[in-house]
């Protein structure tokens, strides 16, 4: 059904163009975020909550080492301009991923137990020894995704999801009704479905392009490589974990400083704006990323640039001001009464989230113009202000005040990023400002009639 209607859809546009790739990815991940969405409340009544937060650990251990799992040469496949280059930083790639789950399983090996109980859940502990395998699984589809991204085989990365969606769910309900084995139900479902989708994208990559890739392997051309993009694991590598850390910043000092509940209303509201957002956005970045690199070749980076930067705005600034307006009657009215405070977090965080989706294509950048080193300074600074203005909240003890500054300080930093981003493409920082008012105002008109239908709707 979901290939009938990405073909459906892929039809109306013409082969290999942007809008074609991207649409090839949505349908993908669309099909794999509803899947896990359905079969959600079904999980719930066959695991504990308990074995939820032994999974989230899990999942949030394998994220953050994850990061490093190839070293980040897995961003550089996309970049050189000869095949036989991106062959031997993909060999490269799977190399250090095996020495990576190798060095994994000595840690797990000598501190598994001492992990488990430094977060306070000793039940984690023998679960911690499937983290190799899972960091294995997770860093050769890295490393096989730039490539298919490389080489424009989108449909490749769309079956690889929905097969990873549909495996992880099956294993999951599976485990949990006939088997009941707790948190290893939940952890075992979703490396089987990252062990299958990999191993299939693996096999199509190897029936495709194996024997070019294999006759283009050498020892001194992976060395070659190995010192040519050395500033991805010198600078991209730290850049990637910090970024990840940032991500798990809110939850836990809010968690800190605040009730359980302020935690659960961040995270109902983050997840409604950033789902969407996702799904859109990271297809984007993939389909954009080749585009680029190709751009930077021919020598129009700016302009393509720009006018990706005009096209989400477009998509985003109408949608994100209804989103802020509307937000608190919204949750409530969907959600229930009591998630009326989730929708007024939202509307501190909503602008920080659409210059997140906006800069998300276009931080590819960094990497098309081998600009690392800037990249890591960003994230550390972004890092730094968003870890300094949950501290400062967390002291005064107010959480809106809090959420209203994490949310602030967040945009003004996704605004300098985006207009520092389209700088180094080569396009001034005034017309990015002017860009951005010229869209705000045009889209005001196409805002105001929903709004009229929804507080008629409301008072009515």
């Amino acid at each position: 059904m979901i290939d009938k209607l990405r073909e459906a859809l892929a039809s109306k546009l013409p082969p290999g163009s942007f809008i074609r790739n991207v649409v090839t990815l949505i349908t993908g991940t669309t099909f794999a975020q509803a899947l896990m969405i359905l079969v959600a409340p079904i999980l719930t009544r066959l695991y504990s909550p308990g074995d939820f937060g032994v999974y989230a650990l899990y999942a949030s251990i394998l994220g953050i080492i994850a990061v490093v799992a190839c070293w980040r040469y897995e961003l550089a496949i996309v970049l050189p301009e000869k095949d036989e280059d991106a062959a031997n930083l993909l060999v490269l790639s799977i190399c250090i991923c095996f020495g990576m789950a190798v060095f994994t399983l000595i840690l797990v090996a000598l501190f598994h137990n001492s992990v488990a109980n430094l977060f306070g859940a000793p039940k984690l502990a023998p679960w911690l020894w499937f983290l190799p395998l899972s960091l294995l699984a997770t860093g050769l589809f890295m490393a096989f995704n730039y490539w298919s991204t490389r080489r424009k085989q989108f449909r490749r990365l769309a079956v690889r999801q929905i097969t990873q969606s549909t495996v992880t769910a099956a294993t999951q309900l599976g485990i949990g009704y006939v088997m009941r084995t707790g948190p290893g139900g939940l952890i075992g479902g979703s490396i089987l479905g990252q062990l299958t989708a990999t191993g299939r994208l693996a096999w199509q990559i190897w029936q495709d392009e194996g024997k070019p890739i294999w006759n283009s392997i050498g020892w001194n051309k992976l060395k070659r490589q190995l010192s040519r993009y050395r500033k991805f694991p010198l600078y991209s590598s730290w850049s990637g974990m910090l970024s990840t850390a940032s991500n798990m910043l809110p939850a836990l000092l809010l968690g800190y400083f605040f009730a359980p509940a302020v935690v659960g209303y961040y995270a109902l509201g983050h997840r409604v704006l950033a789902m969407p957002m996702g799904v859109v956005g990271g297809s984007i970045a993939q389909a954009f990323f080749p585009r680029a690199t190709e751009a930077k070749r021919k020598g129009n980076l700016d302009k393509i640039t720009f006018e990706m930067f005009q096209q989400l705005l477009a998509i985003g600034l109408v949608p994100i001001l209804l989103i802020t307006i509307v937000a608190p009657d919204l949750f409530a009215l969907v959600f229930g009464s009591r998630w009326w405070i989730a929708g007024e977090y939202v509307r501190w965080l909503s602008l920080w989230m659409f210059f997140n989706f906006i800069s998300s294509p276009l931080s590819n950048m960094y990497l098309v113009l081998e600009r690392q080193r800037a990249g890591l300074i960003v994230n550390a600074v972004m890092f730094s202000t968003r870890l300094l203005a949950l501290i400062i909240g967390g002291i005064k003890g107010d959480a809106l005040f809090t959420i209203a500054l994490f949310g602030l300080t967040g945009a003004i930093l996704w605004i300098f990023n985006c207009t520092y981003i389209l700088y180094m493409a080569g396009v001034p920082a005034l017309q990015v400002y002017d860009t951005i008012l010229r869209e705000a105002i045009r889209s005001v008109p196409y805002a105001l009639l929903p709004l009229v239908a929804w507080f008629v709707f409301k008072n009515s």
